[in-house]
């Protein structure tokens, strides 16, 4: 891991990659991520990019002066402007950005440098995600959250379909630094957590192609989002305030309308609609008009395709009911972890060789649906498990 003290920031020259760790509060994890990934070997230098509190600022940079750069942004900077900041100081050709609260595999980062490497057509690579708790001293890992297949389609908009109809972000993939910033430029200009991952997610989608690859990426742990729910869940968000929700859906569309009208894209967007095929010109003189729908209603029908299956017409009565005063309490949202479970048929446990700690593979994993899109081995469990021999909260 490349080392400097706080004072001094830059990407070593004639290294691929650089790690981010865009801290905020966390201290604890986000040291124990940087102990993690000094113990694996991690090959890549690693930036703090910090908006903590003042105080909570120096502890983390007095602690990792040596082994981690480290920038400090202020502690009113929102993610994504933090995150546009870097990236445009990052001169290596690809960046990975690590949640503190995360645990990212160095191998599978290895794995997707390598693919990015050989495949100039995709701009992104990543592996599955998964989630864990931390209960009892074993590490509970209990669902494979992110899987859907490689986004591969040769067109531009059949890509952004495809990611939106089965959403799962790739935001903390392996990317291009160019592709990343470019996204991230974007993202910055929208109103809510929720819309500025969209318009990320979009935009990199539109560059190229993302890759999803046979490995566990990462772990999501217990430690619930900096962010507000209410603005990072759209469903969250349209029942805490419908009418922000909308107008903030109208600066996202808006944005992403002039985004395709700025010709930042490939110079030609094919869409296949009702059977016709529709060439849609990119240039600030361009019509982007289908035969069959105005491109803006088209655009409206692709965000459709997730957003409205996220919308629960039960918690929607609920939360009817509650504000008439039929019943006492909100709707309530699960958290992160969903609490340690006794051992059940079908899950597997395997032992660590620290002496306080077991890995529980919950049959939901091992046997994980769909099964021709997810695939963990045993060789795949075995180097998740000698890297999380490395990691210690404490």
């Amino acid at each position: 891991m490349g080392l400097s003290t706080h004072r001094v920031w830059q990407t070593v020259p004639g290294e691929p990659l650089t790690a981010v760790i865009p801290a905020h509060n966390r201290v604890r994890e986000c040291l124990a991520l940087l102990r993690y990934l000094q113990a694996c070997g991690f090959a890549h230098p690693v930036v703090v990019a910090d908006s903590s509190q003042e105080d909570r600022s120096r502890t983390l940079r007095s602690s990792i002066a040596d082994p981690a750069r480290y920038r400090y942004f202020g502690e009113r900077i929102g993610q994504y402007e933090k995150l546009a900041r870097i990236a445009q100081s990052v001169t290596s050709p690809y960046i990975v950005v690590l949640p503190d609260d995360d645990i990212a595999f160095p191998h599978a980062i290895e794995s997707a440098l390598r693919f990015l490497l050989q495949n100039e057509d995709y701009v992104a690579a990543h592996g599955y995600s998964l989630r864990f708790g931390f209960e009892r001293g074993d590490f509970d890992i209990y669902q494979v959250e992110h899987f859907i297949p490689t986004i591969s389609d040769p067109e531009p908009m059949q890509r952004y379909f495809h990611l939106m109809r089965r959403y799962q972000p790739h935001l903390w993939a392996v990317f291009r630094t160019d592709v990343y910033a470019k996204a991230m430029a974007a993202a910055i200009s929208m109103k809510g957590t929720v819309f500025q991952e969209f318009m990320f997610q979009i935009v990199s989608v539109i560059s190229g192609k993302i890759a999803r690859l046979p490995t566990v990426y990462a772990m999501r742990g217990m430690v619930p989002s900096q962010a507000d729910y209410s603005e990072a869940d759209p469903f969250q968000w349209l029942i805490k305030d419908a009418d922000c929700f909308f107008q903030c859906y109208a600066i996202f569309r808006r944005g992403l309308m002039n985004f395709f009208r700025s010709g930042k894209t490939k110079p030609s967007l094919w869409a296949s609609m009702r059977g016709r095929d529709a060439l849609v010109r990119n240039g600030m003189d361009s019509a982007l008009n289908s035969s069959k729908i105005p491109f803006q209603q088209l655009i409206d029908l692709i965000n459709a395709s997730f957003l409205g299956r996220v919308i629960d017409t039960g918690t929607i009565n609920h939360a009817v009911a509650y504000a008439l005063g039929d019943v006492a309490l909100p709707a309530k949202f699960p958290g992160p972890w969903r609490g340690w479970l006794e051992l059940q048929t079908g899950d597997l446990t395997r032992v660590s060789q620290r002496p306080d700690r077991r890995y529980i593979w919950r049959r939901e994993v091992v046997e994980a649906e769909p099964r021709d899109e997810i695939s963990i081995t045993a060789g795949e469990m075995t180097k998740v498990e000698a890297q999380l021999e490395c990691y210690d909260l404490s």
